[in-house]
């Protein structure tokens, strides 16, 4: 099991400290309303990070107000019990398996866990992906759910393997649930659900309550996020 306080700057030599520093400055200008890519140019520029510290800044930096926003829809697991929770099969996956190989994944601004990788139409199913979606399935297990129902990106690669692999590791876990490919699972989480389990900002701000079950997976199986 990867451990946070072993590898990070000798893994992705990421420094850790400079990039704490220069959130601070970054959350300060979008507090004062300037654009996220240009401010997050200009301080990349300036301290000369890589592409990798820039995506984690992307990704873990809100302006004060849409952070609380989200923080606000996010609910305990607790609560989850006797529902039916929408996931965002792909966000949560990729987010675990990160983990999992040891990408960096951090607790952003508004309370969700995330990493760092830009894999969109690059993702394949792996062998730590099996084990990623075991974890997940044992967690919602635990939680008890009335019902999951997995979106998944159809054009992505063996996407139909995946909802396959889904479908019988929820049949083999006892859990009610389905798969539904779409040809873009996120035009239809847009919509709005109940219950969202993802960490992708725009989802989660149409969504009227959200689980972050890919950091609730990552706790139980001991890899702790880092923060800025």
């Amino acid at each position: 099991m990867n451990s946070w306080k072993s590898w990070p700057n000798s893994a992705f030599d990421l420094r850790l400290d400079l990039l704490r520093e220069v959130a601070q400055d970054f959350r300060y200008l979008l507090n004062r309303g300037y654009h996220s890519e240009p401010a997050l140019r200009f301080l990349g520029n300036r301290w000369a990070l890589t592409a990798l510290e820039r995506e984690i800044l992307k990704r873990a930096i809100f302006p004060s107000a849409e952070a609380s926003q989200r923080k606000r829809k996010l609910v305990d697991a607790k609560e989850i019990r006797g529902k039916t929770l929408y996931i965002d099969g792909h966000n949560v996956l990729i987010t675990v398996e990160s983990g999992l190989q040891g990408h960096p994944v951090f607790l952003a601004d508004d309370g969700l866990v995330r990493d760092a990788r830009r894999l969109s139409r690059r993702f394949r199913a792996s062998k730590t992906t099996f084990q990623a979606l075991t974890a997940l399935l044992q967690e919602l297990k635990g939680i008890g759910p009335k019902e999951v129902i997995f979106f998944l990106d159809r054009p992505l690669s063996r996407s139909g393997e995946l909802a396959a692999l889904i479908r019988r590791t929820l049949a083999r876990e006892g859990l009610s649930g389905r798969v539904e490919l779409l040809g873009a699972a996120d035009q239809r989480l847009k919509m709005g659900v109940p219950l969202l389990a993802s960490a992708d900002a725009p989802l989660v701000d149409r969504a009227k309550e959200v689980f972050d079950l890919a950091g609730e997976t990552l706790q139980k199986l001991g890899i702790k996020p880092f923060s800025l």
